[in-house]
């Protein structure tokens, strides 16, 4: 297993939408640093390695779904980026940022979610919100529906509550993390 050590948390100003609630965070791994963002206000993510254009980023891709894509920003690296990391390899070079998932197999997810009848892809408007869905028990008259695949013969214990999803603004990413209960367990 790769080896990786934190070294900095501090929050940033998103390039996505302004705010100064984008947290940043620097790692390093055997290959090199990499800094990670989460923007609190908009939801979107990025990190060193979404570069535009590289096999990482088009990997990714690959297995993302397609309003995700279709969500994406690109942005130019920032230049204490450069510096830090004193990467002239990275100027003139663009970060892909995309709306974040986050799912808690115990407690839910939050994802991007159109709004019904409102998205015109045709004219590159999508009109989305964060959708948060909580999970419930699964019966024990309902079990035998939802098979565990990663081990056979037994059954999941909880599932999405996907009749009762909660809806945010666009701009309202830290509101849905806090429905979820993201920040419950923080010390």
């Amino acid at each position: 297993m790769e080896k990786i050590n934190q070294e900095k948390d501090t929050l940033t100003n998103c390039p996505c939408c302004t705010s100064n609630a984008c947290y940043e965070s620097e790692f390093t791994t055997q290959d090199g640093p990499i800094t990670t963002w989460l923007c609190m206000t908009c939801g979107f993510t990025s990190n060193t390695t979404m570069e535009e254009g590289s096999d990482i980023l088009n990997e990714a891709l690959e297995l993302t779904a397609d309003l995700i894509k279709d969500l994406r920003q690109i942005h130019p690296y920032k230049e204490d980026i450069i510096a830090r990391y004193k990467g002239e390899n990275h100027k003139g070079k663009n970060i892909i940022w995309l709306p974040t998932v986050i799912q808690l197999p115990d407690v839910g997810m939050i994802f991007p979610e159109p709004i019904p009848g409102s998205s015109t892809l045709s004219v590159g408007q999508i009109n989305w919100k964060w959708t948060v869905v909580k999970t419930i028990d699964i019966s024990e008259e309902e079990k035998e529906k939802y098979p565990d695949p990663s081990n056979p013969g037994t059954f999941y214990k909880k599932r999405m509550d996907m009749k009762n999803p909660i809806r945010f603004d666009k701009l309202c990413f830290m509101d849905a993390a806090e429905e979820l209960g993201m920040f419950r367990h923080i010390k």
